[in-house]
């Protein structure tokens, strides 16, 4: 039998960078400058230096766990099931939630270009459409992955070289650097606004640790390129905003997309709908992944880490899991007439919270005292920065799940006997297999 293609440093490191860098730095900067002025430079630094903390703990983990699951992993190996459920489910969510996050950027992104497009009804369209696409095992993602990162790159190094020349020196001088928002935020309040909103812009590299298994050498690599990748993002992004900031200023507030704004500055009215496309398009690949990825989260939680119904992991004729795909669009569907792309940003960086909180506490079970204190205290900073839709709704969906646990649990007998029968069928169908041939 061959052997499946192991992924190299270089291809860890363009699947880090192209989970990372999506809609957040091209649809969010007015609002995280909006919060804090030229002080959401400092937030995106803030930020930054605390993921790449964040990171060092999965790192940390993945060095003693190297199989797939990341996060839910750590915890159900550290803690115990209970915990290892509720935060692999909290991992699935944070797929699901991205799906629709995702999905409403496409559409605020597109809005500049087409006002009156019926935003509810496209977004239903487009997941429950890949839904059914991944139903019949569409292998269209790889090339498509490829595709939009390619397009990513371009995207971002066009705008660095065509709109540096654009940034002024008089937008950085405000009075009061800590002017007050629209929305009355400003001060120490607005910059832990844009201190969390920045998470947002971070939170695809937990994603890494799920596919360790698919990675050459994963104790040695991962860590390795987690911080190459966490620090390649964050100078991205921080080029990106001081040009944003040096090139509209006060402006950045104004528009829906500020870097398409930008460009138009550069090559006239016809910049926008260009850039526009252009970052629709790579927003498209992270929704495809997405819905690709997703539902077998779901579907291996019930193969192997317990406590989730088997049947979901149940594949149909073309290989791939039908109810964790019918789950999962149906609550992307759900989370996504929840709220707009701010509201559900920030229930993105809600889940990670989970996940990033739960990370840290079992690097201090495991000794590893410094960093797991670090993101322990990152994480809990993050609560601040929520609005309390977001922390309610957060805090519904935890509950939830803690009852789902103890009504679903699973008796250790019944899925040994699950378990049982279908290696016996497994068993029969390569008899049955070899008796053709």
């Amino acid at each position: 039998m061959k052997e499946n293609k192991l992924l190299s440093p270089a291809a860890i490191f363009l699947l880090g960078v192209n989970s990372i860098i999506g809609s957040g730095i091209f649809l969010l900067s007015g609002k995280i400058y909006e919060d804090a002025g030229i002080w959401s430079l400092l937030a995106i630094l803030c930020a930054g230096l605390s993921i790449f903390v964040i990171a060092f703990a999965y790192a940390n983990m993945s060095k003693i766990y190297s199989k797939n699951g990341g996060a839910f992993v750590y915890a159900k190996e550290t803690f115990g099931r209970f915990p290892g459920f509720i935060v692999g489910m909290v991992t699935w969510l944070l797929g699901t939630v991205t799906l629709a996050t995702e999905v409403s950027a496409l559409l605020t992104a597109m809005k500049m270009i087409l006002p009156n497009l019926n935003s509810r009804l496209i977004g239903i369209i487009i997941i429950l459409a890949l839904g059914i696409i991944f139903y019949f095992g569409s292998s269209i993602i790889a090339g498509l992955d490829n595709l939009t990162s390619f397009v990513k790159i371009v995207l971002v190094l066009v705008f660095i070289f065509t709109c540096l020349w654009l940034v002024r020196g008089l937008n950085f001088s405000s009075p009061n650097l800590l002017t007050a928002s629209s929305a009355n935020l400003g001060g120490f309040k607005g910059f832990l606004s844009a201190y969390g909103t920045v998470f947002f812009f971070f939170t695809g590299f937990s994603f890494l640790p799920v596919n360790a298994e698919k990675m050459k050498n994963p104790e040695k690599n991962l860590p390795k390129m987690m911080s190459l990748v966490m620090l390649t993002c964050l100078a991205v992004y921080l080029i990106i905003q001081t040009i944003t900031i040096g090139a509209l200023g006060p402006e950045l507030t104004k528009t829906l997309v500020p870097a398409a704004t930008a460009f138009s500055k550069i090559v006239g009215s016809i910049g926008i709908p260009l850039f526009v496309v252009g970052i629709c398009f790579s927003i498209f690949g992270v929704i495809v992944a997405t819905t690709f990825n997703t539902p077998t989260i779901l579907a291996s939680l019930a193969q192997a880490h317990e406590d989730v119904p088997m049947f979901v992991s149940k594949n149909n004729r073309f290989g791939t899991p039908t109810w964790a795909i019918i789950l999962t669009t149906v609550c992307g569907i759900a989370l996504f007439l929840s709220g707009n792309y701010v509201f559900l940003s920030g229930l993105t960086v809600f889940m990670s919270f989970v996940q990033y909180l739960s990370t840290g506490l079992a690097n201090i079970k495991k000794k590893f005292l410094l960093i797991g204190i670090g993101s322990v205290l990152f994480s809990l900073v993050l609560l601040t920065s929520f609005t309390l839709s977001v922390l309610i709704l957060g805090l519904g969906i935890l509950i939830l799940l803690v009852m789902i646990y103890f009504v679903v649990k699973l008796d250790d007998d019944e899925r040994e006997k699950w378990l049982k029968e279908h290696q016996e069928k497994s068993k029969g169908a390569d008899v049955n297999t070899v008796k053709r041939l």
